[in-house]
């Protein structure tokens, strides 16, 4: 049975917990919390692994968002897997708080994690699930809205978002693309 490997992308550490840019980092912690898995240390990447039964892997790179891409390319060689059988979650300014976006490939839409691993995939042919941040108001930097913690009103839409990105997954995992995409394509409501 072949491996499907699903990456959250954030950034380690408990500063960034909790923030916009680690929503990735939250959705696989959902998963392996409700398969009651650990986290370890991986042996392949600079990363933190969980084993799913059913050949099936999270990963959390620990190399900052940024570079992410060689970590995730570390875990794809070493247990071969396919890129049809690859996903990246990922927060997406670009998209309402509350918006869900998934596709079986596309572009890094500017988002510097997608191009990381874009260019150390060498292709944009693989899964990825964008979750809406929204964009920062006035002036605000872009960089300083992801790497801000959601609010306290916004925390109930957000761990809805979780779920049903979780669902998503879980979809996609049973049953493939066709029936993920309209779990992964919708607005999420508190």
């Amino acid at each position: 049975m072949e491996i499907c490997l699903v990456a959250g992308l954030g950034n380690e550490g408990s500063a960034y917990r909790g923030t916009r840019h680690n929503f990735g980092f939250e959705v696989v912690d959902w998963l392996a919390a409700g398969q009651a898995v650990s986290w370890e240390k991986s042996r392949h990447a600079e990363a933190w692994e969980a084993r799913l039964p059913g050949n099936r892997i999270l990963l959390k790179p620990t190399t900052m968002m940024n570079a992410s891409g060689e970590a995730i390319r570390a875990a794809v060689d070493w247990w071969k897997v396919p890129l049809k059988n690859f996903m990246v979650i990922v927060d997406d300014i670009d998209l309402p708080l509350g918006r869900l976006r998934l596709r079986a490939e596309g572009s890094s839409g500017g988002h510097r994690g997608l191009e990381s691993l874009e260019s150390h995939l060498g292709t944009r042919e693989f899964g990825r699930l964008r979750a809406g941040v929204g964009r920062p108001e006035g002036q605000r930097e872009a960089a300083d809205h992801v790497l801000e913690k959601f609010t306290p009103e916004e925390r109930p839409l957000v761990a809805r978002m979780v779920e049903a990105a979780a669902e998503a997954v879980e979809t996609w995992w049973q049953s493939g693309w066709e029936a993920a995409l309209p779990l992964g394509n919708r607005k999420v409501e508190a």
